[in-house]
């Protein structure tokens, strides 16, 4: 049996808008490509890491997976299983915007130099 998807709401940071969709941090521009592929804005709780990043929070497996198809290729997609408590199953898609040449950026470190001075991540990619 899904969870009802209203427990996400009521937050001190969340909103909440119309048809059970729950929000929290940046949330643009996933909401929009959601919209325009023509996902169902709805039962849904919509977490923005960052621009680059987060998490959308579902009732169902099947749902969770639709939501992965409609962000891809844009985004590199994860789709598991969050939590199963008292026969209540809750799923996520994770998200992380993909460059253009399909390459996975970091979304929280974007240049790291070591000590040394070697430099070691540079916009988002590892340097070998």
């Amino acid at each position: 049996m899904p969870v009802d998807m209203s427990v996400f709401g009521g937050g001190r940071w969340v909103r909440t808008q119309p048809g059970n969709l729950h929000t929290h941090g940046s949330i643009e521009p996933v909401m929009s490509i959601l919209d325009i592929r023509g996902f169902p804005m709805h039962d849904m709780f919509l977490i923005g890491h960052n621009d680059d990043c987060g998490t959308i929070v579902l009732p169902t497996e099947s749902r969770a997976e639709n939501a992965a198809a409609a962000l891809g290729p844009a985004y590199e997609t994860r789709v598991h299983l969050m939590r199963h408590h008292s026969g209540q199953e809750v799923w996520a898609t994770d998200y992380t915007r993909r460059a253009p040449d399909g390459t996975t950026l970091s979304a929280f470190i974007t240049n790291l130099t070591l000590q040394d001075g070697r430099q070691v991540i540079k916009d988002g990619r590892w340097v070998r």
